[in-house]
This record gives C-alpha cells, sequence and structure tokens, in this order.
C-alpha cells in the first residue's frame, strides 16, 4: 500500500472513532428516542456494551493507527540510512585512491612508470583488509573493487606524471 492508502485510512478511522465515541459517550438530557420504542428499549440494554466497547477498543485502535503513521513518516531514518550509505561509498573510493598510491610508493616506482595488474592486486587486497566491514555492508565483491581501483588509477597517473595502464 502507498502512504496515500494508510493516511486515507487512518483518517477514516479517526473519524469513526469520534462519530462513535460522540455517540457513545454523549449525555443528553432527554432522550433521543421516545420512551415508547422499541428502539428506547434497545438502546436502554445496549448502551452499556457499547461504552464497554468503545473505551476497550477505542484506545488500541488510536494506538494502532498512531503506531501505523508513524512507521509510514520514518523518513529521517531513511534519509539517513541514505547518507550513510553515501558515507560509505565515499569511504571506499577515497580507500581506493589511497591503495593505488600505497601500491605504487611500496613498488618503489617513480613518476612515469606503468601501473600494472599486480600493482591492482596490491591495491585490492589493501582495502579489503582495512575495510572489510564497509565493504560488506555496501555490497562491494573484489571485482566491483578492482574497477573502482582502475578508475583512480588516471588520478594517480596526474599526481606521479606517468600513463596510466591496468
Amino acid at each position: 500500500m502507498t502512504y496515500r492508502k494508510y493516511i486515507s485510512i487512518a483518517v477514516l478511522a479517526v473519524i469513526a472513532a469520534v462519530v462513535i465515541g460522540t455517540m457513545a459517550f454523549a449525555q443528553d438530557a432527554a432522550p433521543v428516542v421516545a420512551r415508547s420504542s422499541i428502539w428506547f428499549d434497545l438502546w436502554q440494554i445496549l448502551q452499556p456494551l457499547v461504552v464497554m466497547f468503545g473505551s476497550i477498543v477505542g484506545p488500541v485502535l488510536i494506538t494502532w493507527i498512531g503506531a501505523r503513521v508513524i512507521a509510514l513518516l520514518k523518513i529521517t531514518d531513511v534519509a539517513k540510512r541514505l547518507e550513510i550509505e553515501t558515507q560509505l561509498r565515499n569511504a571506499i573510493h577515497a580507500s581506493a585512491a589511497n591503495a593505488i598510491r600505497f601500491a605504487v610508493a611500496k613498488a618503489g616506482l617513480v613518476p612515469g612508470a606503468v601501473i600494472t595488474p599486480q600493482l591492482i592486486e596490491t591495491a585490492t587486497s589493501y582495502v579489503v583488509e582495512k575495510n572489510p566491514d564497509a565493504l560488506a555492508r555496501l555490497g562491494v565483491t573484489e571485482d566491483m573493487l578492482r574497477e573502482i581501483i582502475t578508475s583512480k588509477v588516471p588520478d594517480l597517473a596526474k599526481v606521479v606524471s606517468a600513463p596510466a595502464r591496468a
């Protein structure tokens, strides 16, 4: 169901609760139905049941509707989750850039060196070792990580002035 349906149901339930509650708890001085009518006698019999039903079911119904509306309007939780995922994704990309720099430094390469597949593997293992939780949370596989690291090679090439090859 969409949120519009939930809101419509909630509004109808509140209106029904108000109408039933008004009828059940109204205390008019004069009876609405003539005393000689069968409806008057029936109401005299059913009124305690209606009041009891309203006093038991009413709060439960309102609590249930309130819980549904609160669950529906948890936009901040979704926004927070998306914000955390964005931060994790940015951290993975920053870690990939750092990993390729680490691999170049570890190999002792100088400006103008060629980036080899072994450097990409070293960088991949560096990121997997340093950020296993973030990779698992985002569902990034090693192949995806290699692609991310390979995408950072041109940025590294600008820094070390080397031609970028994977």
